[in-house]
């Protein structure tokens, strides 16, 4: 099962960098690919959406935008046999009001066999 380092990068008890796995790496995983990209790594610029929608994250424009993000990261997740997305279960829910939009939908860990759901909250800026 894969492992990866925790973020936001913190020490664990004996003093190195806290790791995560199992379901919590593929959900840290999947939340970068649908971050802001807000790097200064010169080797690892586009591993997520951008800035684009903190400005206004109920243009329709938004949605569609990261729906393409997601058949990207997940045609790639699948390609190499770690997660498939079930595109029948997206679900979008918009508060105008606190200016957010939430993203919902589930995906099969190809590894385990395991049906996940996964759930992120976009808020403007």
């Amino acid at each position: 099962m894969a492992k990866g380092l925790a973020i936001p990068m913190r020490a664990n008890p004996r003093g190195g960098f806290a790791t995560v796995d199992g379901e919590d790496n593929d959900q840290k995983i999947i939340h970068t690919a649908l971050g802001d990209d807000d790097n200064e790594n010169a080797f690892q610029q586009d591993i997520g959406l951008g800035g684009f929608m903190i400005f206004n994250v109920m243009d329709p424009g938004v949605r569609a935008r990261i729906y393409q993000r997601l058949e990207q990261i997940f045609g790639r997740f699948q390609a190499q046999s770690r997660y498939k997305m079930l595109r029948s279960t997206i679900e979008w829910t918009e508060d105008s009001v606190e200016q957010e939009l939430t993203l919902q939908f589930r995906y099969v860990n190809l590894e385990t066999d395991e049906e996940v759901e996964f759930r992120k909250t976009f808020s403007a800026g």
